[in-house]
């Protein structure tokens, strides 16, 4: 880069104009800096300037093209923007003046945080007011998932930091340095810009520079959404130590310690079925659906035959509050039931605690909508008895892996589970691919594909 001196053409000197050859701060190699302080941790370094201006050289047509497209992404995704804060900041008003005005005697309900349960009395309002939901872990993001939106934050925010500096060396902008931080547990990455250049540049290149880091957080996502929705994943893994169980349920990748599965679902078994819900076609989609918008679902209200030696004399197990959300029954296997004889309304109040096991996991159950329909043996048609927002019971069905070798693959086994249904979401992390041998990591596509979403 050369820049010319303002020297007077006079006939004197007119045949010795000076051309002074600058060395910008970028040729020399600046140190590399670790700072550390209070919840804050920081990697700046030059060494990667060279890569940039390189690359920058490489295709200077392809990049002159590629950031006018940044441009013209950058400048709508600003009118875009302004736009959606203003509706998402009407609707917030809105949603504020509705909760200062509900009538709490009709709209409080009792609901259960976590395994935990502890009571918490929300008011319900239309989450319709609400464009931005907030990450938290823990509450709209799942602690499980933070590490991998982390992650995901980190890479995204390297490519778009090299955004920057690959248009800013296209336009002749120098950069001093780059660089990782972590502040808090949030991760980032940044470029420094030699502001004595870019304050020479003009409003385009200005604005190919301060649009390729959106530009490129652009391209992220159409880039993701292709390769989540176009099966890459699913191929690539299937032609590698992993096969497709689309169709036949969800295979288990991992169970959260302390847990009641423990010892008895096990890694790689296949889950077929959950209540009366086949996970058939689109697997995990049904998966999710079904444990994350149960409310959505047309749930199957058949009863199931019961035999009159499954009653509990005592009703303490029906007996379900804030206090007690399984109930007051000292056994854990005894839940409540409730009449479910469609010809007779006057047994549908009738409720009675009855051993769950014999009726619910049971793999050669009856079901049934009124008494006739079941056989002597099992005489009466019940169904359990829960409260919104409160713990159901769950029925899993599974099968078990190849290589466990106490257990025929090809049985289909049914287990009881009392919880939240959000909570066996968590619980449970499953895929459509299963490991064809015991030795092939679990994790490596749960992790791939939860990363890019």
């Amino acid at each position: 880069h050369r820049i010319h001196h303002n020297i007077s053409r006079t006939p004197n000197n007119i045949n010795h104009l000076p051309i002074v050859n600058i060395s910008p701060a970028y040729h020399v190699s600046q140190p590399t800096e670790i700072t550390l302080s209070y919840f804050y941790l920081c990697y700046k370094t030059s060494k990667f300037n060279s890569f940039f201006e390189t690359l920058s050289k490489s295709t200077p047509k392809f990049w002159r093209i590629w950031f006018n497209l940044g441009i013209i992404v950058g400048i709508l995704a600003m009118i875009l923007g302004v736009g959606v804060m203003i509706v998402a900041g009407w609707k917030l008003l809105i949603g504020i003046f509705r909760i200062g005005t509900w009538d709490n005697e009709n709209h409080e309900q009792t609901r259960f945080v976590k395994r935990n349960f502890e009571e918490a009395h929300q008011v319900e309002s239309n989450e319709d007011h609400q464009i931005f939901v907030p990450v938290i872990p823990g509450v709209t993001l799942p602690i499980s998932h933070l590490i991998y939106y982390l992650i995901a934050l980190l890479v995204c925010g390297i490519l778009h930091e090299a955004g920057h500096a690959v248009a800013a060396y296209c336009e002749l902008v120098p950069i001093t340095d780059a660089g990782i931080f972590l502040y808090f547990f949030y991760p980032g990455a940044f470029v420094s810009l030699s502001s004595q250049f870019l304050d020479n540049c003009s409003s385009v290149k200005k604005l190919r520079i301060f649009c390729a880091g959106v530009w490129h957080n652009a391209v992220i996502f159409l880039l993701g959404t292709l390769i989540l929705n176009s099966g890459i994943i699913k191929l690539s893994m299937s032609l590698t130590g992993y096969r497709s169980i689309e169709g036949t349920g969800v295979s288990i990748i991992s169970i959260e310690e302390n847990t009641d599965f423990v010892g008895i679902l096990y890694p790689s078994a296949i889950i077929t079925k959950i209540d009366d819900y086949e996970l058939n076609d689109a697997s995990l989609e049904r998966w999710n659906t079904y444990l994350l918008q149960n409310d959505k679902i047309i749930n199957n209200t058949r009863g199931f035959c019961s035999s009159e030696k499954d009653i509990i004399p005592s009703l303490d197990c029906c007996n379900i509050n804030a206090a007690h959300p399984y109930g007051n029954s000292e056994n854990r296997e005894v839940l409540c039931f409730r009449r479910s004889d469609q010809n007779n309304s006057h047994y549908q109040n009738e409720l009675s605690c009855r051993h769950a096991n014999p009726i619910l996991a049971n793999m050669n159950e009856q079901r049934c909508e009124k008494d006739s329909d079941c056989d002597e043996s099992l005489p009466t048609c019940v169904l359990p008895y829960t409260l919104l927002g409160f713990p159901r019971p769950v029925r899993i069905y599974f099968k078990h892996s190849p290589w466990n070798g106490n257990q025929d693959e090809n049985t289909q086994n049914v287990l009881l589970w009392l919880g939240n249904l959000k909570d066996l979401w968590e619980i449970i992390q499953v895929s459509i691919l299963q490991p064809r041998w015991s030795w092939v990591p679990l994790w490596i596509p749960l992790v791939s594909e939860l990363i890019l979403r």
